[in-house]
């Protein structure tokens, strides 16, 4: 991404979230009522135009392109969602955010009281959601700020100056971020996780399986954003496994239709996109 300005996919991802909430996702009871503050005023009016749309029953085809945004994303949350419940309930007491973007975790979860949540992103993406979420209530969870260059500088010693404590349990949520990673930046990443994780933290991560999505990946790269890594699942955990983590379970964009929305999502497009859980050992 272009580090001087706020990561327009991570808009997106925030876009997908608001049409979820507003009732478009098969999710049933998905709630993010953060996702509408963080968006720009282009976000706004596109979100104000498929509200009206759902009230006047017009513009079916418009509504239906929405609603595969909203069940990519309600589904990617939600599972997200459920590993970070059981790693808190299993005693993690931190959570680190990757690339946090416009992540509203940290105000919705009941569960983070009282856990320190660490949000590190690019400074320019991260400057733009501190000032727009000041329109949200106080946060849950004790947020603290960590600007970052994935590419240039060290997580390790970010983190540490930040004060995330490597010495107890973390939850570490890595999600669109892996497929705009160099190989290098994705490995150096996971060995500044592993060292900084105590054994029984846990890692979550969003990646891709090799696909073709020749259109989506053409947009993406128009945008300044393009997708560069993919890996298979066996792949993935010969990775974890090189820097001290036991995969738990490894699912697809179906797995999580068919979990949490009934099978009734519009996400046939998106089923190489993958989660990974890892317990540190």
């Amino acid at each position: 991404m272009k580090s001087d300005r706020p990561s327009r996919t991570a808009h997106f991802v925030a876009l997908g979230r608001a049409l979820a909430d507003i009732g478009l996702s098969h999710v049933p009871d998905f709630h993010d009522p953060t996702a509408r503050v963080f968006l720009n005023e282009r976000g706004k009016k596109s979100l104000a135009k498929i509200e009206n749309a759902v009230r006047d029953g017009k513009r079916r085809i418009q509504i239906e392109a929405a609603r595969g945004a909203a069940d990519t994303m309600a589904l990617r949350t939600t599972a997200i969602d459920t590993a970070v419940r059981e790693s808190l309930a299993a005693g993690a007491r931190q959570l680190v955010i990757l690339g946090a973007g416009y992540d509203g975790r940290a105000w919705r979860m009941t569960e983070l009281g009282g856990v320190k949540v660490f949000e590190v992103d690019y400074p320019s993406t991260q400057k733009d959601k501190r000032a727009r979420s000041a329109e949200l209530p106080p946060p849950i969870g004790d947020v603290n700020f960590v600007s970052i260059d994935f590419e240039r500088q060290s997580l390790d010693t970010v983190l540490g100056q930040a004060g995330q404590d490597g010495s107890i349990p973390t939850c570490w949520i890595w999600e669109g971020v892996v497929m705009y990673l160099t190989q290098e930046a994705f490995r150096a990443t996971l060995a500044a996780i592993s060292a900084r994780s105590a054994r029984g933290s846990t890692l979550i991560v969003n990646y891709h399986a090799p696909h073709g999505g020749f259109f989506g990946k053409l947009i993406l790269r128009l945008i300044g954003e393009p997708q560069i890594n993919s890996c298979s699942p066996e792949e993935m955990a010969t990775e974890m496994r090189s820097v001290g983590f036991a995969v738990r379970e490894d699912s697809n964009m179906t797995d999580w239709n068919d979990r949490f929305g009934g099978s009734e999502g519009k996400v046939k497009r998106g089923s190489y996109m993958r989660i990974v859980v890892a317990k540190r050992l």
